[in-house]
């Protein structure tokens, strides 16, 4: 009698690996505008301390932000994002297709290991 698959849905790696690629796939599509609205935070926020220091006397020194280059980005999320998508899929990969496998071959009396 052979074992019943499960289905793919009933899998929290599934899941995990689902909302954790369409998270990053949506990061990157909004990668854009956020850059946009960073950067205008960000200058806004260096405006204000410019003026603060040209007040006491100071030169303002540093570079003024832009969309491409902000003190604040997306990498760290990115990163962390790329980990759950990889952990995710490697383990639905090892749960649903290796043991499954392993499984059927013990059930039908084959094994992987060499006689002595």
């Amino acid at each position: 009698m052979e074992k019943q698959l499960t289905p793919i849905a009933d899998s929290p790696w599934f899941w995990l690996y689902l909302f954790a690629m369409c998270a990053l796939a949506g990061g990157l599509v909004m990668a854009p505008k956020y850059g946009a609205r960073q950067a205008t935070l960000e200058k806004q926020h260096q405006a204000r301390q410019r003026a603060e220091q040209i007040r006491q006397g100071i030169t303002p020194t540093g570079e003024i932000s832009t969309a491409d280059n902000t003190l604040i980005d997306l990498r760290p999320i990115y990163l962390v994002l790329l980990v759950l998508v990889s952990v995710g899929w490697a383990r639905l990969w090892w749960t649903r297709w290796v043991t499954t496998s392993q499984d059927a071959d013990l059930s039908k009396g084959t094994s992987h290991e060499h006689p002595v």
